[in-house]
């Protein structure tokens, strides 16, 4: 419950999180002292760190892997973004690319990440769509320009690695991994997120986010299952 509420609260505000700040806020039912003695617990278990800057916390990538695999709560996707999606997929499976195209910018407005679509994994890099790559300059995690140049370019120059590259780890049909767990060390402050639909032939597209290690991965993952669910009612009407 602690660790929850720690990595709730450090994706809304991307500040540490202490112990004062966390009694304040998350409504458990704990003194701040039991809080400090399970938050050092958890930062010996490699779920927490403490940056030398602040007596507060922050995740760790296994820390959020944790999060993700056991303690994320569903997220019910609201009727206006379900709407805005429903838009977009009305578009037929003869205007293949330009869907995964306005797909693409569409995932990236909503969730103001990086997006990629694919109509199959193993594909040419002008049919990978990449939208949104500057969006990841607004987030403190990619403040530091050499860190955001080394990830903005992979993704836009090696698209095609990216999809081809997808992660293994998957929750409710959305793929995960997260910040290290990716094979390029280009993505290793990044998590990429995935989900998969199928294009017929066997073969199946992707479409995915790339953002800081700290999202609303519930969010996230609400989103892309929809999306991806909405493209395969496409493919199997055509």
């Amino acid at each position: 419950m602690i660790l929850k509420a720690i990595i709730d609260t450090y994706i809304r505000s991307a500040e540490p999180v202490g112990s004062k700040t966390l009694s304040g806020q998350s409504g458990l039912d704990v003194s701040a002292a039991t809080l400090r003695n399970e938050m050092s617990a958890l930062e010996a278990l490699g779920f927490l760190e403490q940056p030398h800057t602040s007596a507060g916390r922050v995740p760790t990538p296994n820390g959020y892997r944790f999060y993700v695999d056991e303690l994320m709560q569903e997220h019910s996707l609201p009727p206006d973004e379900q709407n805005t999606i429903d838009q977009v997929t009305k578009l037929r499976m003869a205007e293949l690319d330009s869907l995964l195209n306005r797909a693409s910018r569409l995932i990236a407005d909503l969730t103001r990440y990086a997006t990629v679509t694919a109509a199959g994994p193993s594909v040419r890099e002008e049919r990978v769509y990449v939208s949104g790559e500057a969006n990841l300059l607004d987030y403190p995690e990619f403040q530091n320009l050499m860190r955001a140049r080394r990830t903005l370019e992979y993704i836009t120059e090696q698209r095609a690695s990216l999809i081809r590259s997808a992660p293994v780890w998957e929750r409710d049909g959305v793929r995960v991994v997260i910040g290290p767990e990716n094979a390029a060390s280009e993505l290793s402050d990044a998590s990429v997120l995935m989900a998969t639909y199928p294009v017929g032939g066997g073969a199946r597209g992707m479409i995915g986010v790339v953002g800081p290690t700290r999202m609303d991965y519930s969010r996230m993952v609400s989103r892309l299952r929809y999306f991806a669910e909405k493209l395969a009612e496409i493919m199997q009407e055509e």
